[in-house]
């Protein structure tokens, strides 16, 4: 039985600092999530490298690193705070609520996961709100920090030792024009796509970034005439006009008899686009939600 006398002298919140500090060796970030100023962060710390005699933090290059005791300490908290967290969520009704924030491209929501998302919301009874990543202003990682999603998928790995982050599934990418396009067929030499104008994403999401520069590599030339939002303005104005562009696979099987649309053989191959799945660490302690995880483990 738990000595309630001690844990009285005790100011649990300094441990509740302590571990924010510790997933984002970050005073700053820390004091952010958990929407404190800086310095009480840094008083809280203080109290608790006082009394625990060690600094449980030191200045490595630009930020910190734990010291020894201070990853001793972190790895008994963990678990400990994981369920209190699940305590005091069932006594608020919570645990019982199937509920997920989920960020996500429209490209996999149209994709790989529209099935898992129809399995939850008619056979589980799941509530699910689903956000579109790459229009959302906060960066993956802060909208894990701060519980705004359950759930990201995303072009772009993060590293991030209280988030785990692994390879969901990849998707090739097709060039696309009209099926009345004016010059096009079925295929297409380096010289025709030289002469062609092109329809292209603009989005500050790194994945889809990174990916345009290694298309860029492949086909320096390309004369871009438009730049839209999303893939369905592109597919619109695709649609539309003799402008030709890349489009995820997934995005052009389900418009392309609507929007009457076909893919043209290139004379080189496009890379595929991967897509990353991010969730919280610390999330696989409620059991809702690692059910959740193992029905997108099993699509």
């Amino acid at each position: 039985m738990a000595n309630l006398y001690d844990l009285k002298k005790f100011d649990l919140n300094l441990l509740v600092i302590f571990e924010c500090i510790y997933q984002h060796l970050s005073i700053s970030r820390a004091a952010e999530t958990l929407y404190i100023t800086p310095s009480a962060v840094s008083q809280s710390l203080q109290r608790l490298r006082t009394q625990l005699n060690d600094p449980l933090f030191i200045r490595s290059g630009k930020g910190i690193t734990p010291t020894t005791v201070g990853a001793n300490l972190h790895q008994h908290l963990e678990k400990n705070l994981n369920q209190l967290e699940q305590t005091i969520n069932i006594m608020n009704g919570s645990e019982l609520k199937k509920s997920f924030v989920i960020y996500c491209p429209q490209i996999i929501i149209q994709g790989r996961l529209s099935g898992l998302l129809e399995h939850l919301l008619t056979e589980e009874n799941y509530q699910v709100d689903q956000y579109d990543v790459v229009l959302a202003p906060e960066t993956a990682e802060d909208l894990l920090a701060y519980r705004k999603a359950d759930l990201i998928v995303t072009l772009s790995p993060i590293n991030n030792r209280s988030v785990i982050c692994r390879p969901y599934f990849k998707f090739p990418v097709l060039l696309v024009a009209r099926n009345e396009h004016s010059r096009l067929n079925d295929h297409i030499t380096y010289e025709g796509l030289v002469e062609e104008k092109f329809a292209q994403l603009r989005s500050q999401e790194n994945g889809i970034k990174e990916y345009r520069a290694q298309t860029e590599l492949l086909f320096p030339e390309r004369n871009i005439a438009f730049r839209g939002d999303s893939f369905i303005s592109i597919l619109n104005i695709i649609s539309t006009t003799d402008l030709i562009g890349t489009v995820p696979a997934p995005i052009f099987e389900q418009y392309k008899k609507v929007l009457n649309l076909k893919s043209i053989t290139m004379p080189f191959e496009l890379p595929d686009m991967d897509a990353y799945m991010l969730y919280n660490r610390s999330a696989l302690n409620s059991h809702v939600f690692s059910h959740f995880i193992d029905k997108i483990d099993e699509e």
